[in-house]
């Protein structure tokens, strides 16, 4: 088991909700180590594997072994860690100047049971919400579900078929709908933590210094010209989003590949460098579509009553978002 007073920071959520943006910023710094596996997932065992969809498992690394049997642990994005000393593994390399030690896994916000269960193991630990407007956040998973071959359909069918999903969950399904409504979840964290030791962000919040201060000053880390780990400036002037989008040159043929498990097995047989380049080639960011004025007040009628809840129980800023 690790040390109680080891890991003293999460970032739970929301999916595409800004964590990953959080997760570069902060590992930046020298006072900082976050887990090499960005989200190892390991608080959130109400996920059931074996019931993600061919095309989710297609796309993740569920075998770990070969991941846990190299040093030092390369970085990766995701991975769902069950094994408690392959979890305490990813935190031994933090060195004992490190202020803040933790990691950010986006599903901990939507398990029904994380809360508890990072409690029981860390109960002094701060933690980070990130929440977008879920309109915003529902398009912006949409696009990377089409990205990666997940969904062929326009949008609002796509949302209609989740819905309509007989088993919905992590992996099952997309949760496009669900993963927005932020009330319930945030409550379960709340009946486990303090509110002094849960901070909610928005993610628009990200591109203010001031607010991205006050995240620094509540993580206990000194406001600094915040240096990288390779000597390059991460001032948030200058400091873009992670997780752009884009999408596959030929979609038709990118989700063949995709629900066969077809485009994992080739990737793994093209040379690194030249797979990086083709990747870039593979995924284009040009006139990608956007979210129409039909769909969004279509979005609007499902979340219009959420917001208000966000507003009214946890006084955050976000009328804006209707």
């Amino acid at each position: 088991m690790i040390e109680k007073d080891k890991l003293n920071f999460f970032v739970i959520g929301a999916a595409k909700g800004g964590t990953t943006t959080v997760f570069e910023r902060l590992n930046a710094r020298e006072d900082v180590y976050l887990s090499p596996l960005k989200e190892p997932n390991y608080y959130s065992s109400d996920i059931d594997t074996s019931k993600f969809s061919p095309e989710f498992r297609a796309n993740t690394r569920l075998d770990l072994s070969e991941y846990f049997s190299t040093s030092p642990l390369p970085t990766l994005q995701i991975g769902f860690v069950r094994d408690a000393g392959e979890y305490a593994s990813l935190f031994e390399p933090a060195p004992r100047t490190a202020k803040l030690i933790g990691e950010c896994s986006t599903s901990y916000l939507w398990s029904s049971v994380a809360p508890s269960l990072l409690k029981a193991d860390h109960p002094s630990a701060r933690i980070l919400i990130m929440l977008r407007n879920p309109i915003d956040r529902l398009f912006s998973h949409y696009m990377m579900a089409r990205k990666y071959g997940f969904t062929k359909l326009p949008l609002r069918e796509a949302v209609e078929k989740d819905l309509a999903h007989p088993t919905p969950g992590w992996g099952a399904s997309e949760l496009f709908v669900e993963l927005g409504m932020y009330s319930e979840q945030i409550n379960r964290w709340r009946a486990e933590f303090p509110d002094s030791s849960i901070k909610i962000m928005l993610t628009e919040d990200l591109r203010s210094p001031e607010k991205w201060n006050d995240l620094l000053e509540w993580c206990g880390l000194p406001i600094i010209e915040e240096n990288s780990k390779l000597g390059q400036s991460t001032k948030l002037e200058r400091k873009g989003d992670a997780n752009t989008a884009g999408l596959a040159r030929f979609e038709g043929v990118n989700r063949f590949l995709t629900s066969r498990g077809l485009k994992h097995k080739l990737g793994n047989l093209i040379p690194r460098v030249l797979k990086r380049k083709l990747v870039a080639w593979y995924y284009s960011s040009d006139n990608l579509p956007k979210i129409t004025k039909e769909e969004r007040n279509y979005l609007k009628g499902l979340y219009s009553e959420e917001i208000g809840n966000l507003r009214k129980e946890f006084g955050l800023e976000v009328e804006n978002w209707k």
